[in-house]
Protein backbone atom coordinates (compact mmCIF):
# COMPACT_ATOMS: atom_id res chain seq x y z
CA UNK A 1 0.00 0.00 0.00
CA UNK A 2 1.03 3.59 -0.84
CA UNK A 3 0.55 6.68 0.82
CA UNK A 4 1.43 10.23 -1.48
CA UNK A 5 2.25 13.20 0.82
CA UNK A 6 1.83 16.09 -1.39
CA UNK A 7 3.34 18.90 0.53
CA UNK A 8 2.83 21.76 -2.93
CA UNK A 9 0.96 24.56 -2.14
CA UNK A 10 1.29 27.94 -3.83
CA UNK A 11 2.08 29.60 -0.24
CA UNK A 12 5.57 28.30 1.35
CA UNK A 13 3.80 28.32 4.88
CA UNK A 14 1.25 25.42 4.11
CA UNK A 15 4.04 23.39 2.98
CA UNK A 16 3.59 19.74 4.92
CA UNK A 17 7.30 19.86 6.74
CA UNK A 18 9.09 16.30 5.47
CA UNK A 19 9.12 15.09 9.08
CA UNK A 20 6.17 13.88 9.48
CA UNK A 21 6.62 11.70 6.38
CA UNK A 22 9.64 9.96 8.33
CA UNK A 23 7.33 9.68 11.47
CA UNK A 24 4.73 7.84 9.25
CA UNK A 25 7.02 5.61 7.74
CA UNK A 26 8.42 4.66 11.23
CA UNK A 27 4.89 4.66 12.79
CA UNK A 28 3.51 2.51 9.41
CA UNK A 29 6.62 0.26 8.46
CA UNK A 30 4.42 -2.04 6.26
CA UNK A 31 3.53 0.84 3.86
CA UNK A 32 5.13 2.39 1.23
CA UNK A 33 5.13 6.29 2.44
CA UNK A 34 6.19 9.23 -1.06
CA UNK A 35 6.75 12.68 0.02
CA UNK A 36 5.98 14.73 -3.03
CA UNK A 37 8.55 17.57 -3.31
CA UNK A 38 8.59 18.60 -6.95
CA UNK A 39 5.09 19.14 -9.04
CA UNK A 40 6.88 17.36 -12.11
CA UNK A 41 6.29 14.14 -10.22
CA UNK A 42 3.01 14.36 -9.27
CA UNK A 43 1.26 12.67 -11.83
CA UNK A 44 4.11 9.90 -11.92
CA UNK A 45 3.54 9.08 -8.35
CA UNK A 46 -0.07 9.55 -8.35
CA UNK A 47 -0.79 7.19 -10.39
CA UNK A 48 -0.56 3.97 -8.34
CA UNK A 49 -1.12 6.02 -5.16
CA UNK A 50 -3.74 4.02 -2.78
CA UNK A 51 -3.66 6.95 -0.14
CA UNK A 52 -3.12 10.58 -0.48
CA UNK A 53 -2.81 13.18 2.32
CA UNK A 54 -2.67 16.75 0.80
CA UNK A 55 -3.92 20.04 -0.77
CA UNK A 56 -6.06 19.56 -3.95
CA UNK A 57 -3.82 18.87 -6.76
CA UNK A 58 -5.81 19.54 -9.80
CA UNK A 59 -8.31 17.46 -11.94
CA UNK A 60 -5.36 16.11 -13.93
CA UNK A 61 -3.72 14.64 -11.08
CA UNK A 62 -6.48 13.20 -10.01
CA UNK A 63 -7.77 12.06 -13.19
CA UNK A 64 -4.19 10.33 -12.90
CA UNK A 65 -5.09 8.53 -9.71
CA UNK A 66 -6.05 5.02 -10.54
CA UNK A 67 -5.66 2.97 -8.06
CA UNK A 68 -6.59 5.64 -4.83
CA UNK A 69 -9.37 4.18 -2.27
CA UNK A 70 -8.87 7.48 0.24
CA UNK A 71 -7.94 10.87 -0.19
CA UNK A 72 -7.36 13.18 2.79
CA UNK A 73 -7.27 17.36 3.14
CA UNK A 74 -5.50 19.26 5.60
CA UNK A 75 -8.63 21.52 4.78
CA UNK A 76 -12.06 21.88 5.20
CA UNK A 77 -13.33 23.24 2.49
CA UNK A 78 -13.52 20.47 -0.36
CA UNK A 79 -15.49 22.00 -2.94
CA UNK A 80 -13.38 21.36 -5.66
CA UNK A 81 -12.88 17.73 -5.02
CA UNK A 82 -16.66 17.51 -5.19
CA UNK A 83 -16.89 19.25 -8.43
CA UNK A 84 -15.19 16.63 -10.33
CA UNK A 85 -17.61 14.25 -11.95
CA UNK A 86 -17.19 10.76 -10.78
CA UNK A 87 -14.72 11.27 -8.65
CA UNK A 88 -16.46 11.48 -5.53
CA UNK A 89 -18.57 8.26 -6.07
CA UNK A 90 -15.02 6.17 -6.10
CA UNK A 91 -12.94 7.82 -3.20
CA UNK A 92 -13.10 7.62 0.34
CA UNK A 93 -12.74 11.53 0.79
CA UNK A 94 -11.97 12.77 4.89
CA UNK A 95 -11.30 16.70 5.62
CA UNK A 96 -9.65 18.28 8.99
CA UNK A 97 -13.13 19.54 10.21
CA UNK A 98 -12.46 17.48 13.74
CA UNK A 99 -9.21 19.29 14.08
CA UNK A 100 -8.93 21.93 16.61
CA UNK A 101 -9.96 25.22 15.32
CA UNK A 102 -10.14 26.86 18.39
CA UNK A 103 -6.75 29.40 17.64
CA UNK A 104 -9.29 31.01 14.62
CA UNK A 105 -12.48 31.37 17.06
CA UNK A 106 -9.72 33.06 19.29
CA UNK A 107 -8.10 35.11 16.30
CA UNK A 108 -11.27 36.18 14.93
CA UNK A 109 -12.39 38.05 18.17
CA UNK A 110 -9.02 39.26 18.93
CA UNK A 111 -9.50 41.11 15.56
CA UNK A 112 -13.06 42.17 16.52
CA UNK A 113 -11.60 43.86 19.76
CA UNK A 114 -8.91 45.76 17.95
CA UNK A 115 -11.31 47.26 16.20
CA UNK A 116 -13.06 48.15 19.27
CA UNK A 117 -10.24 49.16 20.61
CA UNK A 118 -8.92 51.07 17.54
CA UNK A 119 -5.81 49.35 17.72
CA UNK A 120 -5.72 49.86 14.02
CA UNK A 121 -5.86 53.33 14.58
CA UNK A 122 -3.09 53.44 17.15
CA UNK A 123 -0.87 51.60 15.41
CA UNK A 124 -1.61 53.80 11.84
CA UNK A 125 -0.28 56.59 14.02
CA UNK A 126 2.31 54.85 15.96
CA UNK A 127 3.61 54.17 12.18
CA UNK A 128 2.81 58.01 11.62
CA UNK A 129 5.46 58.38 14.79
CA UNK A 130 2.21 60.52 16.28
CA UNK A 131 0.64 61.40 19.64
CA UNK A 132 -2.39 61.05 18.54
CA UNK A 133 -4.79 61.31 21.54
CA UNK A 134 -7.38 63.45 20.32
CA UNK A 135 -7.93 61.63 17.41
CA UNK A 136 -8.49 58.41 19.46
CA UNK A 137 -9.78 59.60 22.36
CA UNK A 138 -12.61 60.79 19.61
CA UNK A 139 -13.42 57.54 18.80
CA UNK A 140 -13.49 56.34 21.74
CA UNK A 141 -15.95 58.61 23.16
CA UNK A 142 -18.17 58.13 19.75
CA UNK A 143 -21.91 57.60 20.58
CA UNK A 144 -21.93 54.81 17.90
CA UNK A 145 -19.16 52.96 20.23
CA UNK A 146 -21.43 50.37 22.54
CA UNK A 147 -19.72 49.04 25.86
CA UNK A 148 -18.73 45.03 25.31
CA UNK A 149 -21.71 44.44 27.85
CA UNK A 150 -24.00 45.76 25.85
CA UNK A 151 -23.76 44.70 22.27
CA UNK A 152 -25.45 41.85 20.22
CA UNK A 153 -23.05 39.51 18.33
CA UNK A 154 -23.98 37.71 15.43
CA UNK A 155 -22.07 34.29 14.38
CA UNK A 156 -22.86 33.02 11.04
CA UNK A 157 -21.70 28.97 11.37
CA UNK A 158 -21.42 26.42 14.18
CA UNK A 159 -18.54 24.70 13.18
CA UNK A 160 -15.57 24.25 15.24
CA UNK A 161 -14.84 27.69 14.35
CA UNK A 162 -18.16 29.24 15.26
CA UNK A 163 -18.56 27.46 18.11
CA UNK A 164 -14.90 28.60 19.59
CA UNK A 165 -16.61 32.81 18.43
CA UNK A 166 -19.52 31.81 20.57
CA UNK A 167 -17.68 30.48 23.78
CA UNK A 168 -15.73 33.29 24.35
CA UNK A 169 -17.80 36.45 23.42
CA UNK A 170 -20.47 34.67 25.91
CA UNK A 171 -18.56 35.81 28.16
CA UNK A 172 -18.19 39.46 26.99
CA UNK A 173 -21.35 40.65 24.90
CA UNK A 174 -24.55 40.96 26.18
CA UNK A 175 -25.73 38.22 23.90
CA UNK A 176 -25.05 36.01 21.22
CA UNK A 177 -26.34 34.73 18.61
CA UNK A 178 -25.96 31.53 15.87
CA UNK A 179 -26.78 31.32 12.42
CA UNK A 180 -26.74 27.55 11.13
CA UNK A 181 -28.60 25.72 7.88
CA UNK A 182 -30.61 24.09 10.12
CA UNK A 183 -32.07 25.25 13.62
CA UNK A 184 -31.18 23.36 16.22
CA UNK A 185 -31.43 23.73 20.43
CA UNK A 186 -28.30 25.14 21.48
CA UNK A 187 -27.09 27.52 24.17
CA UNK A 188 -27.65 30.67 22.27
CA UNK A 189 -30.80 31.52 20.01
CA UNK A 190 -30.44 30.38 16.53
CA UNK A 191 -31.75 31.52 12.87
CA UNK A 192 -31.05 30.07 9.10
CA UNK A 193 -29.23 32.23 6.94
CA UNK A 194 -32.82 33.13 5.29
CA UNK A 195 -34.44 34.57 8.43
CA UNK A 196 -31.73 37.21 8.24
CA UNK A 197 -34.06 39.72 8.39
CA UNK A 198 -34.60 38.86 12.69
CA UNK A 199 -30.91 39.45 13.20
CA UNK A 200 -28.54 41.07 10.94
CA UNK A 201 -30.47 44.78 11.43
CA UNK A 202 -30.03 44.88 15.02
CA UNK A 203 -26.08 43.20 15.23
CA UNK A 204 -23.36 45.28 16.72
CA UNK A 205 -20.47 42.63 15.83
CA UNK A 206 -20.88 39.83 12.85
CA UNK A 207 -18.60 36.67 12.04
CA UNK A 208 -18.51 34.98 9.01
CA UNK A 209 -17.45 31.75 9.90
CA UNK A 210 -19.08 29.73 6.90
CA UNK A 211 -18.24 28.22 3.89
CA UNK A 212 -18.87 30.11 0.56
CA UNK A 213 -21.05 28.05 -1.28
CA UNK A 214 -24.39 28.78 -3.46
CA UNK A 215 -26.18 29.59 -0.60
CA UNK A 216 -23.87 31.87 1.47
CA UNK A 217 -21.98 33.18 -1.51
CA UNK A 218 -21.87 37.30 -1.01
CA UNK A 219 -24.52 36.81 1.76
CA UNK A 220 -23.57 39.70 3.20
CA UNK A 221 -24.14 42.45 0.46
CA UNK A 222 -25.74 45.99 -0.11
CA UNK A 223 -29.18 44.47 0.56
CA UNK A 224 -28.18 43.84 3.62
CA UNK A 225 -26.05 46.23 4.66
CA UNK A 226 -28.41 48.97 4.35
CA UNK A 227 -30.68 47.39 6.32
CA UNK A 228 -27.88 47.69 9.61
CA UNK A 229 -29.37 49.79 12.24
CA UNK A 230 -25.81 49.72 14.90
CA UNK A 231 -22.95 50.11 12.39
CA UNK A 232 -21.64 46.49 13.17
CA UNK A 233 -18.25 45.67 13.18
CA UNK A 234 -17.74 42.41 10.72
CA UNK A 235 -15.04 40.12 11.00
CA UNK A 236 -14.40 37.21 8.16
CA UNK A 237 -12.51 33.91 8.97
CA UNK A 238 -15.03 31.83 6.79
CA UNK A 239 -14.38 32.42 3.31
CA UNK A 240 -13.90 36.15 1.35
CA UNK A 241 -16.55 35.49 -1.10
CA UNK A 242 -19.57 35.02 1.74
CA UNK A 243 -19.02 38.85 1.26
CA UNK A 244 -19.43 41.35 -1.63
CA UNK A 245 -16.01 43.33 -0.97
CA UNK A 246 -17.04 46.33 -3.21
CA UNK A 247 -20.33 46.57 -1.19
CA UNK A 248 -18.38 46.45 1.85
CA UNK A 249 -16.12 49.12 0.94
CA UNK A 250 -19.59 51.26 0.04
CA UNK A 251 -21.05 50.29 3.73
CA UNK A 252 -17.32 51.41 5.61
CA UNK A 253 -18.04 54.99 3.39
CA UNK A 254 -20.79 55.85 4.26
CA UNK A 255 -20.92 54.12 8.16
CA UNK A 256 -23.20 52.12 7.75
CA UNK A 257 -20.00 49.49 8.59
CA UNK A 258 -18.17 50.64 11.92
CA UNK A 259 -14.86 48.24 10.46
CA UNK A 260 -14.39 45.37 8.99
CA UNK A 261 -11.53 42.75 9.83
CA UNK A 262 -10.57 39.43 7.53
CA UNK A 263 -8.14 36.76 7.45
CA UNK A 264 -9.95 36.13 3.79
CA UNK A 265 -10.14 37.33 0.40
CA UNK A 266 -12.45 37.15 -2.08
CA UNK A 267 -9.06 36.74 -4.58
CA UNK A 268 -5.76 35.75 -2.67
CA UNK A 269 -3.68 37.70 -2.35
CA UNK A 270 -5.93 40.75 -3.24
CA UNK A 271 -4.26 43.07 -5.94
CA UNK A 272 -3.98 46.94 -6.47
CA UNK A 273 -7.53 47.23 -7.18
CA UNK A 274 -8.97 45.51 -4.22
CA UNK A 275 -11.76 47.79 -2.97
CA UNK A 276 -10.66 47.45 0.76
CA UNK A 277 -7.50 49.05 0.62
CA UNK A 278 -6.66 52.48 2.51
CA UNK A 279 -9.24 52.38 5.36
CA UNK A 280 -8.35 53.63 8.53
CA UNK A 281 -11.33 50.88 10.14
CA UNK A 282 -10.11 47.68 8.01
CA UNK A 283 -7.75 45.35 9.19
CA UNK A 284 -6.43 42.09 6.22
CA UNK A 285 -4.95 39.61 7.97
CA UNK A 286 -2.81 36.92 4.98
CA UNK A 287 -5.19 34.04 5.83
CA UNK A 288 -3.15 32.91 8.25
CA UNK A 289 -5.52 32.48 11.50
CA UNK A 290 -5.02 28.45 11.64
CA UNK A 291 -1.32 28.46 11.95
CA UNK A 292 -0.37 27.91 15.45
CA UNK A 293 3.11 25.74 17.00
CA UNK A 294 1.31 22.14 17.08
CA UNK A 295 -0.88 22.62 14.02
CA UNK A 296 0.68 19.62 11.76
CA UNK A 297 1.55 17.79 14.72
CA UNK A 298 -2.24 17.94 15.19
CA UNK A 299 -3.58 17.36 11.87
CA UNK A 300 -0.86 14.22 11.71
CA UNK A 301 -2.14 12.80 14.44
CA UNK A 302 -5.62 12.91 12.88
CA UNK A 303 -4.66 11.40 10.08
CA UNK A 304 -2.88 8.44 11.88
CA UNK A 305 -5.59 7.47 13.77
CA UNK A 306 -8.19 7.79 10.62
CA UNK A 307 -5.05 5.86 8.51
CA UNK A 308 -5.64 2.78 11.70
CA UNK A 309 -9.33 3.22 11.24
CA UNK A 310 -8.72 2.57 7.45
CA UNK A 311 -6.37 -0.17 7.77
CA UNK A 312 -8.65 -2.12 10.11
CA UNK A 313 -11.58 -1.81 7.27
CA UNK A 314 -13.38 0.27 10.19
CA UNK A 315 -15.37 3.90 9.27
CA UNK A 316 -13.19 6.89 8.75
CA UNK A 317 -13.65 10.04 11.19
CA UNK A 318 -14.86 13.32 9.14
CA UNK A 319 -16.00 11.79 5.99
CA UNK A 320 -17.22 13.77 3.95
CA UNK A 321 -18.82 11.60 1.22
CA UNK A 322 -20.69 9.17 4.00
Amino acid sequence: MKVLINTLHPVDVWHIPEKYAFKLKKDFPEIEVVYLKSKENLLKEIEDTDIYFGWYPGREALNHAKKLKWLHTPQIGVGRFLSIEGFINKVLLTNARPVDRRQIGEFAVSLFLGLHFGHNLIVKNYLEKRWARKEIGDFFLSKKRKPLKEMTAVVLGYGGIGKAIAEILNNLVKEVIIVKRRKENLPFKVYTLKEWKEYLPFADAIFIAIPADDTSKHFIDMEKIETFKNSPYIVNVGRGKVVNEKDIAKGLKEGKIGGYATDVCEKEPPEEDFPLWGFDNVIVAPHISALEPDFWDKHFDFFEENLKRFLKGEKLESLVND
